[in-house]
């Protein structure tokens, strides 16, 4: 696959893969004489702004609007090349770059439906190229939470003896994940842990640092121990031992995936710093929204029942508050965590929800303050904690 120098992920000192990137035309070669079919228009183009375009013109334009992040220009004239020209040596190409840009416009459905046509035609004949493609497919499904649909494209990435090992590990983490969601966390912390090893192995080994896959990789693990969290069940606990005993072990899950995220978040790779960073403040969202559904234990009478709920509605304002907080800070390290346009507005919009549920809480939470404080309100059992 030809690769431009010009890295989507911005990171500099990485001397492997830098993340996903647009290809670049075909290199023409001079042995014989060839005539490319030219659009006239009468009068200027508004998409182009040229009177007269070629497939040259169309995919020069639709790279630099997607590197000045103009990525819904840059798909209407990568979709225009393919629709105009479609036997052009630049259709291919136009093809897989259309998937990037679909899905740096936030349209993942649409950019799995391009990047699926492109694995097609070069299956047969450039099966490296094809194989890399099928880890990005399988990435694509896994943020659409189809993980079904990305077991075969990474049965097939890993089978290729072509696949290096960059994107070896990609694949690797990838099927990881699949364990997560399957239930065996165990074995999946221990493939996680063996990935890690590998990548510091390798690095110490050539002398080369691998900021996106070491990316990858600790966005992964958080998302693992945030499933692991949402795994542990409140709903059918009775008994409030084992209620503090499973909200301890879910605190902690949850904590471990932030740590993680922080990990990530470090590396500065655009690509997952823009999950890691939607996620850091979502960790506070599950927990809170996790207690919130746990029903009361049936050892309280309604009376305290009652308070319960109060208080723990009350308590819990501050995982809200925490997960502002994160929000804001991440928005402030926009530039810095080099978080791409459709990940800032995830984590505003975010930011947005928090602060508006925040608000009519707070309210509510003043309105009820003279019952709270009445004598005798006050519930027999304490509250079960957490800590950050």
């Amino acid at each position: 696959m030809l690769f431009l120098v010009v890295s989507l992920t911005g990171c500099a000192a990485r001397t492997t893969r830098p993340g996903p990137q647009l290809q670049d035309a075909p290199t023409k070669t001079s042995d014989g004489l060839t005539l490319d079919v030219i659009r006239i228009r009468a009068g200027e183009d508004p998409l182009t702004g040229l009177k007269g375009y070629d497939a040259d013109d169309l995919f020069r334009l639709g790279f630099d609007a997607f590197e000045a992040e103009e990525f819904e220009l840059s798909g209407l004239l990568y979709s225009r090349l393919l629709e105009e020209f479609p036997a052009h040596p630049n259709a291919l190409p136009a093809l897989f770059n259309l998937s990037m840009a679909m899905e740096r416009q936030g349209a993942l459905l649409l950019a799995v439906e391009q990047l699926e046509n492109y694995i097609d035609l070069v299956a047969e004949g450039r099966p490296q190229d094809a194989a890399e493609c099928r880890v990005r497919l399988a990435a694509w499904l896994q943020r659409l939470e189809r993980h079904d649909a990305s077991r075969e494209p990474l049965q097939l990435a890993l089978a290729e003896a072509s696949l290096e090992k960059p994107e070896r590990w990609e694949a690797q983490i990838l099927s990881t994940m699949l364990l997560g969601h399957d239930g065996d966390f165990e074995r999946a912390s221990v493939r996680l842990h063996s990935i890690a090893r590998d990548i510091r192995n390798t690095t110490r080994k050539l002398g080369e640092r691998f900021p996106y896959q070491s990316a990858m990789l600790w966005y992964h693990a958080g998302a693992l121990y945030r499933l692991r969290a949402s795994s542990i069940s409140l709903d059918s606990v009775d008994d409030l031992d084992v209620l503090r005993a499973n909200l301890d072990e879910k605190a902690r899950s949850l904590l471990e995936a932030r740590q993680h995220f922080k990990r990530c978040l470090k590396h500065l790779v655009a690509e997952w710093s823009g999950p890691s960073a939607l996620a850091l403040g979502g960790v506070y969202e599950d927990f809170r929204r996790d207690l919130l559904a746990a029903p009361v234990p049936t050892q309280m009478d309604a009376e305290h029942a009652v308070v319960y709920r109060e208080l723990l509605s009350d308590r819990t304002l501050r995982f809200l508050e925490k997960a502002v907080a994160d929000y804001r800070e991440v928005l402030r390290s926009a530039n810095r965590f080099q978080l791409q346009l459709v990940w800032v507005r995830a984590v505003d919009s975010a930011l947005q929800r928090c602060e508006k549920e925040l608000d009519m809480l707070r309210l509510a939470s003043a309105e009820s303050a003279p019952a709270l404080n009445a004598p005798g309100a006050e519930a027999k059992e304490p509250m079960p904690g957490s800590s950050d």
